[in-house]
């Protein structure tokens, strides 16, 4: 579908380059006219006599598209309607350039964007991990912390669609056939402000992490106790 000349990414075919709508709305993705600066962590099709299958982009880094023809629309991928920016392709023109920006920057950016739970809600959990340290070898960084300190960050933000009170990953190692796709994405200070009051109380508004606290206990919520409050209350 892609191939390699001249320090570009170019198209062996006609395809398309769908690129999420919630991508601009936070910034993730800027229309500078006559390119597109985006994640790319994008939708690809190949468009030649027939629709191809909509493949994933995984180039979780930003990069820069060359913009020819893009209009708005939508694609339905494992189920799930994404309203997207479609960037039109020719056989042989250039998408982006095939040797990309490196630097902590780049790598911290996907950190936020893990934490904002704005990875795009049709990948598939157990590649999660995998797509993070393909964020690391692109930007040449290391953060010097095993696999499982990200795997539990991923475990965190990734929640039951029916309990956002339990982890993704306790409902997806029970079933028989695991569905990597049912999950709920949060947004990090929501998921801790649900769950703790005490951590709750490390953001910035404070009223609101007691208030959480407070439904909790009307609920009948137990709350998880760290290491740190045990210490503090002894």
């Amino acid at each position: 579908m892609l191939y390699a000349k001249d320090g570009k990414i170019c198209a062996k075919t006609f395809v398309e380059v769908y690129i999420p709508l919630e991508y601009f709305s936070d910034k993730f993705a800027v229309n500078q006219g006559t390119t597109i600066e985006t994640f790319g962590l994008l939708f690809i099709r190949s468009i030649e006599g027939s629709e191809g299958p909509i493949k994933l982009l995984n180039i979780p880094t930003r990069i820069t598209l060359n913009a020819y023809d893009v209009s708005a629309g939508d694609i339905v991928v494992h189920g799930k309607h994404i309203p997207v920016a479609i960037s039109r392709y020719l056989k042989d023109s250039a998408l982006f350039d095939e040797y990309l920006p490196q630097g902590r920057e780049r790598a911290e950016e996907f950190v936020q964007f893990v934490l904002a739970g704005k990875l795009p809600t049709v990948l598939n959990y157990e590649k999660l991990a995998d797509i993070w340290w393909r964020n690391l070898e692109l930007t040449n960084v290391s953060f010097k912390v095993p696999s499982k300190i990200y795997e539990l960050i991923l475990a965190t933000i990734y929640r039951d669609p029916n309990n956002s009170k339990k982890r993704f990953g306790e409902t997806y190692g029970k079933q028989a056939n695991p569905n990597g796709y049912n999950y709920k994405a949060g947004n990090v200070r929501n998921i801790v402000s649900e769950l703790s009051t005490f951590s709750g109380i490390i953001y910035e508004d404070i009223n609101a992490m007691v208030t959480s606290g407070i439904n909790n206990t009307l609920e009948g919520n137990v709350e998880p106790v760290s290491p740190l409050e045990k210490i503090i209350s002894y």
